[in-house]
Parts: C-alpha cells; structure tokens; sequence
C-alpha cells in the first residue's frame, strides 16, 4: 500500500515542446504524478514490457486543470505529449467533446470484458474513446478518541454530535452532494434540476453550525483529523487506511448508502502514433490479475468482479466495500460547470 493518488498529483509538468523522442518498441504513459506515478513505473508497468517487450517510459502528469491544458495546447500543435494517459471522469469527458483521444478498436481489447460494466467509453459513432483504469473511494470518516462508534449512514453527518468538529470539501464535486440526494432525497434524479441542486445544497447548508474546516488541501484535513483537532468527515478511503496502518487514530466506514466512488481511465491521445502498443497496454491493464496487483500496490478499487480476483477478505476490505457505491454525477457537474460552483460557494460564503 502506498501514497495513494489525490496527495500525490503534484508531477512534475510537461512541456509539450519538449517531449523527447521515444524508441520504436516504447510507449509514453502518464499518471498522476509522486508516488503513484512511480510505484507504477516500479510495479506495474515492468509486467507489461515482460508480456510484450514494450517498454513503458512512465511521465509524471500535473493536476487535470493543468494536465487538460496541456493536451489542448498538444493538439492545436498536433503533437502527442503522452501516448496514453491516466485521466479522471472531468477530464474523459471534456476530451471526448474536444476531439483529444484516439479512437481503439474493441477487437484489439479482448480484455476489457473483464471489467464491470459501463467501463468502455464509447462515443455517439459506437467506437471506444476510453477504458476503465481504477477507482477510488470517499469515505466518512472519523477520529476514535472521539468517538468509537462507526457512522453507519451519511445522515449521521447531520447529527448533532461531532462537537461542532467537521471537515467537508468546498468542492460541489466532491460526492458530498450525491451521498446528500441518495440519503435525503431517494437518488440523483434531484440533481436533474436547477431547482432540485439548490434543494440538495440547502440541506449541505444545515451542516454548517457543525463544520469548523472548508477544505481544499487534504493535507490539511488529514492532520487535523489525525491531530484530534477534526472530529469527522469526508476523505478518501485508501488515504485513510495509510494512517491507520500508521497507528493513527483514524476509522474509515463504508454507510449503509455506500462510499463514495470516482473513476479514472485510460485514454489514448489522438495524435499518438502508437496506437497499437496503446491498445496492447489498455488491454493488458485490464486482466483482473493486474487489477488485484493494483490493488495491492496502490491501493485503488479494483473494477473487474470480485469473484474473478484472488484477493483476500481482508485486502478487498482495505480498498472499498460491497456496498452499492454513491456514484459520482460527473456529467451534471460538468453540464451545470460555474452555476455549481457559485451556488456552492454562496452557500458556505453565507
């Protein structure tokens, strides 16, 4: 188990004008950037070029803000900054309506089947823009010297019981909103609205007597957590773990309505010139075998069916739950963009 994703998207930046020429029988691939970048370079992607003599020169890609200017910039130049890289929902999608992935040939992926269902993007022409990499999970979570008790539902968040110690992103995007429609609200069909939105943050609004910290900086939150100085709150799952294997005093649980869950995918850059090697690596990554090993190593969830994997009760437990997830509503986010943000932001302002 290592640093695991959002504390490590920190990469160094690269300048699309200057990529360095890659050999014939190698590929580009970028993932956030720090440990899990390099804990794939280290443990991953060695397996890939031993199955098919592909090597694998792993970049270390910036925040999805700055890494989707990037590949714009790339593309006006027609050049290829990264051959394949890792991205989350936001940025899958905007690519797509921009023209910045490559379209793959399913025949060439017979793996992808492995993998649960909705995890092959296709666009409105049928044809494969994207394929599912890992998910990671937002749990709730807490600190036990204050409380022994694990939460069972989100609801308990608006219990008036966390001594007025709560940590909750200031993100609308966080997931906070979706667990908020699926515990009050019977499911995301509220969030189709405007007027339902503006429904789900005023019951966000009812938490603010209990939240002493807005946050941004998830470094931030985990000290404060672990420092006793946050009683509760919002925060990834696999981020967590670390500490409690740390012997910090620190639980994540899974609600009766589910963690929240977000995706990231593998993409291919449009003017990549490699794309049969792209498709080799997608279809490799896909085998629920590396889906465990990443599993192990990074600490994601695996998106491949449990049953096809040989982790064990207690590894499954250490990187997400059976519960039915809270999924993350990125189109929404991405259709109703700065009105989202405003709202939000008024209503923690206020």
């Amino acid at each position: 188990m290592i640093k695991p994703i959002r504390l490590t998207a920190l990469g160094i930046m690269l300048s699309v004008a200057t990529v360095t020429a890659q050999a014939a029988d190698s590929i580009n691939v970028s993932a956030w950037g720090g440990f899990f970048e390099e804990t794939l370079a280290a443990e991953i992607y060695p397996g890939f070029t031993e199955a098919t003599g592909i090597e694998v020169n792993s970049i270390a890609q910036p925040t999805s803000s700055a890494w989707m200017t990037q590949l714009m910039a790339a593309a006006r130049a027609k050049k290829a900054p990264t051959d394949i890289s890792l991205v989350a929902d936001e940025v899958l999608f905007r690519g797509n309506s921009a023209g910045l992935w490559a379209k793959l040939d399913s025949a060439n992926l017979p793996n992808t089947k492995e993998l649960k269902e909705g995890y092959v993007k296709l666009d409105d022409d049928g044809q494969v823009y994207g394929v599912g990499a890992l998910a990671f999970y937002t749990t709730f979570v807490t600190n036990t010297d204050f409380s022994g008790d694990a939460p069972t539902s989100w609801a308990e968040l608006w219990e008036d019981k966390w001594d007025k110690k709560l940590g909750i992103v200031t993100n609308p995007n966080s997931g906070l909103m979706e667990a908020t429609a699926k515990t009050f609200f019977g499911g995301y069909d509220i969030m189709q609205t405007r007027e339902g939105l503006e429904k789900v943050i005023a019951k966000i609004a009812e938490l603010k007597p209990q939240v002493s910290l807005w946050y941004r900086d998830e470094g931030q939150f985990q000290q404060a957590l672990e420092a006793g100085e946050l009683n509760a709150g919002l925060y990834y799952h696999d981020v967590a773990m670390l500490s409690i294997w740390d012997g910090k005093p620190i639980a994540s649980s899974f609600p009766k309505e589910g963690g929240i869950v977000s995706d990231a995918h593998w993409v291919v850059t449009r003017d990549s010139k490699k794309i049969d090697a792209t498709e080799k690596f997608i279809n490799y990554m896909s085998q629920p075998e590396v889906q465990a090993l990443m599993a192990r190593k990074l600490g994601i969830f695996p998106i491949v069916p449990r049953e096809s994997m040989d982790l064990t009760d207690e590894e499954f437990a250490a990187v997400g739950s059976d519960i039915e997830a809270v999924k993350t509503q990125t189109e929404i986010h991405l259709r109703e963009g700065d009105w989202l943000e405003s709202k939000f932001q008024e209503m923690i302002a206020q």
